[in-house]
């Protein structure tokens, strides 16, 4: 296991952005089984899918206490990277075909309609419902919102969604804004090293805040009060603030990558959430 820890992170020398307006080089991310190459033919929902609350702790592949650099340098990326934590549902999602995922969207009475086919996705859908009492939408106008990109996420993703709206709710957040979900790789949407993946494949979104039902708002750019470089999860410190501890509590229970305002500029004014077939976590 250390070998094949130590062969990955050698392979951390460049930067993923996936939420980025230009492009650059990403991070080589550690190679990996996907889901659906580990799960069973023909399992989707015969097999279980854990629930997402009750699952462990995060375990950092280098724990915090080792780093040891001078005071304001950046901790390399293998500090933030994450075992998957036991119980956690997020790969038997991943795994899961479009049928079966839209057969677990109307098992959780959650409203959808499926999306025109779509270049990269495999199982595209709008929410037409609120996620345990909580509005995932973009920034433009409702009306806008049935044709925006912004608001089209595959199936899989919104299972995610699903399970984070259900961890909002307990916090009174009502309402979350999302800047971007699916982008072609053209755009962005996607790093050069997973091409099909991210925002290419719907399934990333860039929330940019949170509302809640007395009508504040908890706007990442205005409110994380972050560095570039810090270590958002995992150093065994509490949250700096609510913000904090929503990107930490959604790590490796709803999202397989969380990038916040610690991880580059790009990412100064988002919380970029997002699912994958990888069997490890990246969070910063």
């Amino acid at each position: 296991m250390m070998r094949a820890r130590a062969a990955c992170l050698f392979l951390l020398t460049t930067v993923l952005v996936g939420c980025r307006s230009k492009p650059s080089p990403a991070i080589a991310r550690p190679p990996t089984m996907s889901a659906a190459e580990k799960a069973p033919a023909g399992d989707g929902l015969e097999s279980p899918i854990p629930a997402s609350r009750g699952v462990g702790p995060l375990v950092a592949w280098k724990p915090a206490s080792e780093w040891h650099g001078k005071v304001g340098s950046i901790p390399p990326k293998e500090f933030s990277l994450f075992d998957v934590p036991k119980g956690s549902p997020i790969l038997a999602y991943a795994a899961l075909d479009r049928d079966a995922c839209e057969a677990e969207l109307r098992k959780r009475g959650i409203g959808f309609t499926r999306a025109d086919d779509t270049a990269g996705v495999r199982a595209p859908v709008r929410l037409a419902t609120p996620l345990h009492g909580v509005s995932f939408h973009s920034h433009f106008p409702p009306a806008q919102r049935a044709k925006s990109r912004a608001d089209l996420v595959d199936c899989r993703l919104a299972l995610s969604l699903d399970d984070f709206g259900e961890a909002l709710a307990k916090r009174d957040i009502v309402d979350v804004v999302i800047l971007s979900a699916y982008r072609t790789k053209a755009e962005y949407g996607c790093t050069v090293k997973y091409p099909g993946e991210q925002h290419c494949a719907a399934l990333a979104v860039d929330v940019a805040s949170f509302g809640k039902k007395d009508g504040t708002r908890l706007v990442v750019e205005r409110d994380f009060h972050g560095a570039i470089g810090s270590l958002t999860c995992g150093a065994g410190a509490p949250p700096k603030n609510e913000l904090w501890d929503i990107a930490c509590s959604a790590a490796g229970k709803q999202f397989h990558v969380v990038l916040t305002p610690n991880w580059n500029s790009e990412h100064k004014n988002h919380f970029h959430l997002e699912l994958s077939v990888h069997d490890w976590l990246l969070v910063r």
